[in-house]
């Protein structure tokens, strides 16, 4: 491993930290924006000089969502029999949209007549189902055993079933230590759980981390798009990815496979819009959803997709459980990873195809954490939980893997020209690159040390006195790189050397120096720090309420109800198009979304 040391630090460069009562705003010439409140000055100067304000989005901790079918606890049917694979919008009365579920009693047979063909026909090939005769024999033998014998022996003898009562008893304890898991969650990363911009649209696609719902906000319009997508398979978000050069087509990650929703904007009524490609606004739209099937990894192996309704069980974290999502520049390739093993799948979205990566030994330490495809197509990084950081070629679908790291790699970036891939282990305050020297589709290719961010305690400014100092830095929890390639934003953990973790570092970014022989120490420059928003008002009142409390019963204050210091973030990213720089995204704990724009004087970067 090589290591190309940044001369200088933030601490060396007199970087400050903006003030614990400041909101960051955007940069403009090499410069972040701090504002303490709308009357500072900074902000018309900000605007003279060409700066754009974005206003926050806001997301609700708790939403009430009417319309939508629930999974009954013993089987996977919606409850009332409504179908869950197909859903159109309906505008809600609040503003804030549902979906209404199409029913499929048509697609069930309706006479005597068809339920006779279909039995002959499963008949007819039966010797291609004998396994499945055996085990359906199987089940309905160790159901009416569990119905006569004591339960714990019934356990002993037979184990739990797909179907049985202990079945169902552990699903159900499986689910609700998910359901604590996310409240958890919830509470401290806030109800944002991810967010993806559309590709070639100021679209915004926000899941909610309590109802297992997704938001559109057309960021042209400034409005909230007036439906809801959420579906009673839509369980357990982890990621999402909106399929690029193809419309609206977003592709969500869950507990349950991947869930591919079609939307279709509401048509335009202007004459003088019917050459445009409408957008979603606040008007209304269609959308359905289909379950993508997994191809079996051994032939014992059922997923949701591919169960008849009858054996379908309570979903739990399976083989189909995704953990993260990247689709190919192209649009051509969908790859997933995930929660309980090492293998990857890749979907052909136009064949519908499905084809598993398999890796040797993969078990469900080696569980993917994410993946992502390189700008031109010809690479994909996929990272595990067993500390391994893989690089694979997409022509012959080989690969190359680096496992000599102290933990997990967190996060990893690819930069816009496919040559270098930034990324952060987790527990260390160090950021790498893996630099490709060669042409695609080469594997050559080295890890290198590029910087590492030095825990220091500050001064806001000059003249203040030790009470106003801030310490920054920590272990590197999550990172992001601008399309362009100029700016990396990262985002520190809450650990025992860490500081104040609701701040984010920003580095200017000159890629060509990881190719220059000999190395060069100005690859990451020091630039500057974000702040985000306060808890806002209703957390101030909670916080003036109990401590009046206190005084008049002179009781201790319930810090429970106390929010200290300022959010945290629990996502970041970037618009993948923005002329004047780069749109910063940033998704904090109090449900806020900023959108800072960086500017800077753009170039061009080699394909």
């Amino acid at each position: 491993m090589c290591a190309y040391r940044s001369t200088s630090t933030f601490e060396e460069r007199g970087i400050r930290p903006p003030p614990w009562d400041s909101v960051t705003v955007g940069e403009s010439d090499l410069k972040f924006i701090h504002l303490r409140d709308g009357e500072d000055t900074g902000l018309l100067q900000y605007v003279r000089s060409g700066g754009i304000a974005f206003p926050h989005i806001m997301v609700p901790d708790q939403l009430q969502i009417r319309g939508v079918a629930k999974l009954s606890s013993s089987t996977n049917e919606p409850v009332g029999g409504i179908s869950a694979l197909h859903a159109v919008g309906d505008q809600s009365e609040q503003g804030t949209g549902s979906v209404v579920l199409q029913n499929k009693e048509a697609d069930k047979p309706s006479s005597a007549l068809s339920t006779m063909v279909s039995h002959a026909l499963w008949l007819w090939n039966a010797k291609q189902n004998i396994a499945e005769l055996i085990t359906q024999a199987q089940t309905r033998s160790l159901l009416a055993a569990e119905s006569w014998l004591p339960t714990p022996l019934a356990h002993a003898v037979f184990g739990q079933v797909p179907g049985t009562a202990s079945a169902a008893e552990a699903d159900a304890i499986e689910a609700r230590e998910a359901e604590g898991q996310k409240n958890m969650l919830a509470k401290t990363e806030g109800p944002i759980s991810c967010v993806a911009w559309h590709p070639h649209r100021s679209l915004l696609a926000i899941s909610h981390r309590a109802t297992d719902c997704v938001f559109l906000y057309d960021l042209v319009n400034d409005t909230w798009c007036s439906n809801v997508l959420q579906n009673a398979y839509m369980q357990g978000i982890t990621s999402m990815a909106w399929q690029p050069n193809c419309g609206y087509t977003l592709a969500v990650g869950c507990t349950t496979g991947v869930c591919m929703w079609n939307i279709i904007p509401a048509a335009s009524s202007d004459s003088a819009d019917v050459l445009k490609a409408p957008g979603l606004g606040g008007g209304q739209i269609s959308a359905w959803m289909s379950l993508l099937s997994f191809p079996e990894l051994s032939g014992t192996c059922k997923y949701p997709s591919q169960l008849p309704t009858g054996d379908k069980v309570s979903f739990h974290r399976s083989a189909s459980s995704v953990s993260a999502l990247s689709f190919s520049n192209s649009g051509q390739w969908l790859v997933a990873g995930h929660q309980t093993h090492g293998h990857l799948t890749v979907w052909d979205v136009a064949l519908g195809t499905a084809t598993p990566l398999k890796r040797s030994g993969s078990t469900s330490r080696s569980a993917t954490l994410q993946v992502g495809m390189s700008p031109n197509d010809r690479y994909l990084i996929s990272t595990h939980a067993n500390g391994q950081l893989r690089l694979w070629e997409t022509e012959n679908w080989t690969s190359r893997v680096w496992s000599d790291f102290n933990a997990n790699v967190t996060r990893f970036t690819w930069s816009p020209d496919s040559r270098s891939v930034y990324f952060a282990v987790a527990d260390c305050a160090d950021i790498y690159a893996l630099a490709l020297y060669k042409a695609p589709s080469s594997l050559d290719a080295q890890v290198t040390l590029v910087t590492t961010f030095e825990a220091h305690a500050a001064a806001v400014s000059e003249d203040s006195d030790d009470s106003e100092r801030v310490r920054v830095g920590g272990s590197i929890k999550y990172l992001a790189l601008d399309p362009r390639g100029q700016r990396l934003v990262i985002s520190f953990d809450d650990d025992s050397t860490s500081g104040d973790i609701s701040l984010l570092a920003v580095y200017l970014v000159n890629n060509d120096a990881l190719f220059r022989a000999g190395g060069d120490s100005s690859a990451l420059m020091p630039l500057g720090y974000v702040r985000g928003p306060n808890w806002g008002k209703q957390h101030q009142l909670e916080k003036d309420i109990a401590l009046e409390s206190a005084l008049k019963t002179d009781k201790p204050a319930k810090k429970k109800r106390v929010r200290v210091g300022t959010p945290t973030p629990s996502w970041f990213g970037f618009s993948p198009n923005f002329e004047p720089g780069a749109l910063l995204t940033v998704a904090w704990a109090n449900g806020k979304i900023s959108l800072l724009p960086l500017l800077y004087a753009t170039k061009l970067t080699r394909a």
